[in-house]
């Protein structure tokens, strides 16, 4: 995958959103950051404190970003990288820098190397506008005749540049689906009683780091634990008469996949099958009606019908789906509210969960790209309740 590429079409898209390119623009938000550079820190992982920035014009832009941080960013990016950094840390890279021509200007404090990438690019430019008012002050990221643009309508810019996907980055989701697919179908065609939550946790999770993706979340809840929303697996081994719940999600280059799947432990009894095939109705009409120019709270209500009519008439939910991109929830949520036409380009989850907490929950979750035509599934996992032997 060529990450510069990539970062290059994702800066663009948010310019086409702005339609103006006397714009300077900041990205301080860590999924904003990866996005419009390709580049993603692990330092995100480990404090919440750390700050990067990506400033950007139409044509060029500069990474902000701790001084720790240089030469994996160099790595992903290449030799073309301008980097602003702050802080202490020790290299000896002089012979690197001389011979790899990377471009690298050191400051004490992340708001001074913020402050002087933003004043590299403005040149002629009037306007600038930030991701995020909790990442960057504009006093110290506006040089003087910048006009501020509001943050709520910079934030809408980036939001909805993320909501359509490129080339690149659909393959990125379906390779990032596929992989998910294949450690969830081993795992549960692997799956049997008497295994703990962790131990059928461990084998998805070894198996999407064999594919080269990384874990981001492993839900699997057994019996009466299925009913509990995105929780981590225990040390409960997997019974008899079990709901075994699994909602599991990784990212492949930066972008995540989300699949889930219900499985039973022995002979499902009358009641499991009803819950079953009413949210599973649900979660097959909403997938049918997923087009081009349909409405997020159509989707919505539609599902939600479904699934009380075909047996469970107390059935409410707050969405049936969400986005999917760098974030394993993002733009548009399929709900009644604030309802966003889909567009070509985008990605979504369909999803119909059914919570009952003393008795037990399920869902069956599947990502759609939607496609000028219509839809195309990235996930392909059999949708049906797989039976564990007991």
């Amino acid at each position: 995958m060529d990450v510069k590429e990539l970062a290059r079409r994702n800066r663009q898209a948010i310019f086409n959103q702005i339609g103006d390119s006397n714009v300077v623009l900041v990205a301080t938000q860590p999924h904003h950051v990866f996005y419009c550079s390709g580049y993603k820190s692990m330092g995100f992982d480990t404090s919440w404190l750390l700050k990067m920035a990506v400033v950007f014009v139409a044509d060029d832009w500069i990474l902000v970003g701790p001084k720790a941080d240089l030469w994996s960013a160099a790595e992903t990016v290449g030799k073309d990288l301008r980097y602003f950094c702050y802080g202490n840390f020790f290299f000896d890279d002089q012979e690197l820098r001389e011979r790899e021509g990377t471009d690298v200007v050191e400051f004490a404090t992340f708001d001074e190397a913020l402050s002087a990438a933003v004043a590299q690019l403005a040149g002629d430019r009037h306007k600038l506008g930030i991701d995020s008012m909790d990442g960057a002050s504009h006093t110290l990221v506006s040089p003087q005749g910048l006009q501020l643009i509001d943050a709520r309508a910079t934030a809408a810019f980036f939001r909805d540049a993320r909501s359509v996907k490129n080339p690149l980055e659909i393959s990125l989701l379906r390779s990032a689906s596929d992989l998910t697919e294949v450690a969830l179908g081993n795992a549960l065609r692997d799956a049997k009683a008497g295994m703990t939550e962790y131990e059928l946790a461990a084998r998805i999770s070894a198996e999407m780091i064999s594919q080269g993706g990384s874990p981001g979340f492993v839900v699997v809840t057994s019996g009466e634990r299925s009913a509990l929303a995105d929780a981590y697996p225990t040390r409960r081994r997997i019974a008899a008469n079990d709901i075994v719940r699994i909602d599991v999600g990784a990212t492949f280059g930066g972008y995540w996949s989300d699949t889930a799947r219900t499985a039973f432990v022995g002979e499902p009894g009358k009641d499991v099958l009803l819950a079953f095939a009413a949210t599973s109705m649900g979660h097959r009409k909403a997938s049918d009606m997923v087009a081009p120019g349909m409405t997020t709270d159509a989707l919505f209500h539609e599902a939600v019908a479904a699934v009380r009519q075909a047996g469970l008439p107390q059935y409410k939910r707050h969405h049936v789906g969400h986005g999917l991109g760098i974030e394993s929830h993002e733009y548009p949520t399929i709900a009644a509210s604030n309802p966003v036409t889909l567009l070509e380009g985008m990605v979504v989850n369909i999803e119909a969960p059914y919570y009952r907490p003393g008795w037990g929950g399920m869902m069956s979750e599947d990502t759609f790209l939607v496609t000028t035509t219509g839809v195309e599934a990235l996930t392909r996992l059999d949708r049906e309740l797989f039976v564990i032997p007991a």
